[in-house]
């Protein structure tokens, strides 16, 4: 951990430094040489620093520079004198080695109230630099910083929420175009937090796959819909099909065959009563790996399905090479079906090319009769969309499942009057 004490001076700057392809010199020349190499550095950071310049190794290949009185001027002088002395090689046991870093910089006040801030910021901007190309610098922003931060403290939390089960999945129903009755669920996640609130999935979900939770998220997801479909044929509502969606690096890990089949048999589960949701980047993933995941899933008879088809490069040659038993139609093809004659001709080709390959087709975002009735006009299969519910808890879904629902009432008397 450093520890920065804030100098007299009203100013000052910190200006991480990481050293580029320390590993490579240390895998090539032994840790000892790698040792005579970060001295030789540190001899040489010496240099370019004023007396009155703080210059300590915080661990491993970081280097860390206070400089008192400074603007992000003059921290930028000192970083560009620090690049072009680090041109010149050094020499470690007869090898002439050529050095760099890359660097971070955070100014006081205007990043940060404090040391651990600033530490914090020029950290950020460092690992920024060293992603757009080694060698260089940046200047800490504050918004990226404070975004930074922000998934930072909800990465934990969403951490901490995961293990104390205070994550929850709600269930939104899908109906079946022709009959109008109830095809089945897709599972999805929701989070609570008691002191953050309602966090959106959109946001949690993307923080949980840069925080590498993701794959714990998916987990949970599977057993907890499986213990639902069992409680809800114990309470009598009959849900034939619970669809859970998981990420691709789900796909990537042989355990996740073993750990569906084991779901299915501990809560006595007919494979075809759940469906695995995919997103085109599994797609676009045709490893063998990959590809041998998908089909024992699908040896198992389990369903899978196509998330969000059209939003990516989907590509009709794989789609055929995929073992799918069902697509889903993205909802920015249904926002302006009934006006739009490019969607209404992208949704009925997917349609037909769903209807051909054998697969379920599904349609999201389905929210006006009208779109309902143009999508059984195009023979499309099962419709989603607040049209017939929102997604709604576990109880609220029973009792929602409960009552009547007469969606073809009103479908059924457009037809009726178009004929006369």
């Amino acid at each position: 951990m450093i520890t920065i004490s804030q100098p007299r001076d009203n100013r000052f700057a910190v200006v991480l430094m990481d050293l580029d392809r320390f590993r490579d010199i240390n895998d090539a020349l032994g840790h000892v040489q790698g040792d005579t190499f970060l001295k030789a550095v540190a001899e040489r950071l010496k240099t370019l620093c004023r007396s009155n310049y703080v210059l300590s190794r915080s661990g491993g290949d970081d280097f860390v520079v206070v400089i008192p009185n400074a603007t992000a001027e003059t921290a930028v002088a000192f970083v560009k004198n620090v690049i072009d002395a680090m041109q010149r090689p050094l020499n470690v046991a007869g090898n002439h080695l050529a050095a760099s870093f890359s660097m971070g910089i955070a100014v006081f006040p205007e990043n940060g109230p404090d040391g651990e801030s600033l530490v914090s910021c020029a950290e950020i901007a460092m690992r920024q630099a060293k992603k757009d190309a080694r060698g260089g610098y940046k200047l800490a922003n504050t918004t990226e910083s404070t975004e930074a931060q922000d998934r930072l403290v909800l990465g934990s939390a969403l951490r901490d929420s995961l293990s104390k089960g205070m994550l929850n999945l709600h269930y939104q129903p899908q109906i079946e175009a022709i009959t109008g009755k109830i095809y089945g669920v897709e599972a999805l996640s929701r989070w609570n937090h008691p002191t953050l609130g309602n966090i959106f999935p959109s946001r949690f979900i993307a923080v949980a796959e840069e925080t590498g939770q993701i794959e714990a998220i998916g987990r949970w997801s599977l057993e907890k819909a499986c213990r639902q479909i069992t409680r809800w044929d114990r309470d009598g509502v009959r849900i034939p099909v619970v669809a859970v969606n998981l990420s691709a690096g789900h796909f990537r890990n042989r355990s996740l065959v073993p750990m569906i089949d084991g779901l299915l048999k501990k809560y006595n589960l007919a494979p075809e009563r759940l469906t695995v949701e995919i997103t085109e980047s599994v797609m676009m993933d045709e490893s063998e790996e990959t590809m041998n995941v998908l089909s024992s899933i699908r040896k198992l008879g389990v369903g899978l399905s196509m998330d969000d088809f059209g939003t990516g490069f989907s590509s009709l040659s794989r789609l055929t090479r995929l073992p799918l038993t069902e697509i889903k139609i993205d909802r920015s093809f249904i926002m302006n079906l009934e006006h739009d004659a490019n969607a209404q001709a992208v949704t009925t080709a997917v349609i037909g090319i769903g209807n051909r390959l054998g697969m379920t087709v599904v349609t999201e975002g389905v929210e006006t009769e009208a779109q309902y009735s143009l999508l059984q006009a195009l023979h499309c299969d099962v419709l989603q969309g607040y049209l017939f519910a929102k997604p709604m808890s576990a109880t609220d879904l029973e009792a929602w499942a409960r009552k009547p629902h007469d969606f073809l009432k009103t479908t059924s008397e457009n037809h009726t009057q178009k004929d006369e």
